[in-house]
């Protein structure tokens, strides 16, 4: 899957700790009897408000994390206190969740409530409530949860756990820091660390560090302003407050050398790279066999491209008993594999996939190299001293003309032409041997990932509305579905695809869904479904006023809030296209023709086009839409840009919400008098 934990260069990305949410801390292995909570100053007993940031629901007084490395594993102690100012601060802080994969281990649960007036109410671990939360990737997670009840304003609220977690495998761990809530004070300390480190922060002011030794320290950072959570962020750790333990290790001489870094790393991996996908005969055979009788380069590389991804099976994305077995003998050689061996056992990892693409066009005469690419699942700050650590992921580039084509076949869903969604728009390094490349991935054009909606839907003089759709989803509209759902069963999926509609029609009732190329990586994605929706139109008297747009009805706006602080990244650029007819109920006929406005340009970047029209005879609206975000390419917009963009996606709402009036045919002299026949939209 994306961001496998396999990357052959040392800079290789660390394990990280799998915490989400308003607590993202883990801890240590020490057997605890019962909590010996520490004294709260009387003076935050009676606070009634925050000091550094007035008007906030709660505050977190003290939040401190420890990390001890000096056993087998390592392990975290974690401690927070948080003062309730009002019942939203209840209700934000009364909850706590804590995700930990699956092998690892949580103890010492407990939670405590101090009154103002001096009551005490304590909790354990058999408060807590266990689960499976969400697979991240490859990795399956579980979920302990408890909620406080009768948590009062004026309350503070404590909670410690202690959790276990790798050993440090790679070259630093990070975490966040920054809450939901403001923090007076945070605290990091490392205890007995087996090897000697740095610590590093992000995005934040009011950061101290104190160390007492190679092997131990601490970051302390006061008045921490609450993170305000945005939709479509850029990478999280480029706008949230964060900090890392870098360790040292042998490579470190090349990180001192500041000035020539980058230019000694490219050329030392290029040359790496360039040995690696060196072709053989087998390799040149097989290239010349793919691209024989095809002319251009885009065909050939996409034959190229779709061969190494197809005929690999790939230990990233795949499982079974005998994938185990050449899986474990590879690990046991170091994952080391060349490109002719990969072809010719037909398994390997993402790189593997990669780097026999690679081989493959070299043996075709194009000048190859090897991208190391920055990832919206981590930051895009990567052009700085530090910024190794960062670039995770790797992506073919090939030399035409002048211009570099991208290229990511061991993403095993993303098809040719395409980077995965997280590597678009970041930052990458192109290896060379002589100069410093860094350059910006593209971006796929809203027309790639294009979503299709189909729906013939029958309306009666109740305002009940049922039908046939199909959806057809390309592009990254159909495989970040397909990846998401790659570890599901398919009763799990047609879960959450129903889920999904009701979420935003309540009443809508599903049936009869059938899907196609739901498995493998053949694309379009397409589901088929009939739908019944209990009084979707509403009645006004003789009258029934129904929204065309059965897909968009009932959908809630894009961005709600007044002001943005961060900048807004989309997760790709995408198209819709929707073709919709609404057989109308005997007797009923459409009172007065209207098209909902147009909004922007579908050919900019944000803008939907709209045709309506009737056709009389058959008493069918006939209702066409055509929506397209980033038709330019463009997904990133600045926050001073954001007034316009939800100017233009609110306009987008209203003009879906759009309504039509329909009457009862009035029967005068025994003729029907009905409009005329208003034109049906053109083909599209």
């Amino acid at each position: 899957m994306k961001n496998s934990a396999f990357k052959k260069h040392p800079v290789a990305f660390a394990p990280l700790v799998w915490l989400v949410g308003l607590f993202i801390f883990a801890l240590p292995q020490v057997a605890l009897a019962k909590e010996k909570w520490e004294a709260i100053p009387a003076e935050d007993l009676a606070a009634t408000e925050c000091k550094a940031y007035p008007g906030s629901s709660a505050e977190i007084l003290f939040d401190r994390l420890v990390l001890d490395t000096a056993g087998k594993s390592q392990n975290q102690r974690y401690y927070q206190r948080i003062k309730i100012y009002s019942a939203k601060g209840a209700t934000e802080a009364g909850v706590l969740g804590i995700e930990y994969p699956d092998k690892h281990e949580v103890w010492g649960l407990a939670a405590r409530v101090t009154k103002p007036a001096g009551g005490v109410i304590e909790y354990t671990k058999k408060d807590f409530t266990e689960s499976i939360a969400v697979k991240k990737g490859s990795v399956k997670t579980n979920r302990l949860t408890i909620a406080i009840p009768d948590l009062g304003t004026g309350d503070v609220l404590e909670y410690s756990w202690t959790q276990s977690v790798d050993s440090a495998a790679g070259n630093y761990q990070w975490w966040y820091c920054q809450r939901t809530l403001p923090v007076r004070e945070f605290v990091f300390s490392v205890e007995s660390s087996q090897q000697d480190y740095s610590l590093l922060w992000f995005n934040m002011a009011n950061a101290k560090i104190a160390k007492s030794g190679s092997y131990e320290g601490k970051l302390v950072i006061k008045d921490l302003p609450p993170f305000e959570d945005e939709p479509h962020l850029p990478p999280e750790r480029d706008v949230r407050g964060w900090f890392l333990v870098l360790y040292k290790n042998p490579y470190m001489r090349w990180y001192d050398k500041k000035d020539e870094f980058w230019k000694l790393l490219s050329s030392y991996y290029e040359e790496e790279f360039r040995l690696e996908i060196r072709p053989n005969g087998d390799i040149k055979a097989k290239s010349a066999e793919l691209t024989k009788g095809l002319s251009s380069d885009e065909e050939k590389l996409k034959a190229l491209y779709d061969f190494s991804q197809t005929s690999i099976t790939n230990f990233d994305y795949f499982k079974n008993a005998d994938l185990l077995v050449a899986k474990k003998k590879l690990d046991d050689k170091d994952r080391s594999q060349s490109p002719a061996r990969t072809m010719a056992l037909k398994t390997g990892y993402t790189d593997h996939v990669n780097q026999l693409f690679a081989s493959l066009a070299k043996a075709a005469g194009y000048d190859v190299r090897l991208a190391w690419s920055a990832s919206r699942y981590s930051t895009f700050n990567i052009r700085n001293p530090n910024g190794w650590l960062f670039i995770q992921d790797h992506i073919v580039v090939v030399r035409l003309g002048d211009a570099w084509r991208y290229y990511s076949p061991g993403d095993y869903y993303v098809p040719a032409g395409m980077l995965h969604q997280s590597n678009e728009e970041a930052p990458c390094l192109i290896l060379d041997a002589k100069k410093v490349i860094f350059e910006t991935n593209p971006t796929a054009t809203a027309d790639k990932s294009l979503v299709q909606r189909k729906g013939r839907f029958t309306l009666d003089s109740e305002g009940n509305l049922e039908g046939e759709v199909e959806l057809t989803m390309s592009g990254h509209a159909g495989s970040s579905r397909k990846q998401d759902w790659a570890d599901k069963q398919q009763e799990e999926i047609d879960t959450d695809f129903r889920a999904a509609i009701t979420k935003q029609m309540s009443a809508a009732e599903v049936s009869d869904l059938k899907w196609e190329n739901l498995s493998g990586n053949t694309l379009p994605l397409i589901a088929r479904y009939k739908i019944k929706v209990p009084a979707y139109a509403d009645l006004a008297g003789s009258k029934v006023i129904v929204a065309p747009n059965v897909f968009e009805h009932g959908a809630t706006a894009m961005f709600t809030s007044e002001k943005r602080k961060f900048a807004i990244y989309f997760p790709y650029a995408w198209s819709e296209h929707d073709d919709i007819e609404i057989a109308l109920p005997e007797g009923y006929t459409l009172d007065a023709g209207s098209s909902p406005a147009n909004v922007g340009k579908t050919t900019g970047a944000v803008g939907v086009s709209y045709q309506v029209g009737f056709k009389g005879k058959s008493r069918k609206i006939v209702y066409q839409r055509d929506f397209a975000l980033g038709a330019n390419g463009m997904v990133a917009f600045q926050a001073q840009s954001y007034p316009a963009l939800k100017q233009a996606f609110d306009a987008i709402t209203r003009s879906d919400e759009h309504t039509l009036v329909l009457k009862q045919i009035v029967i005068a002299n025994s003729t029907v008098s009905a409009p005329a026949t208003v034109p049906a939209p053109s083909a599209q």
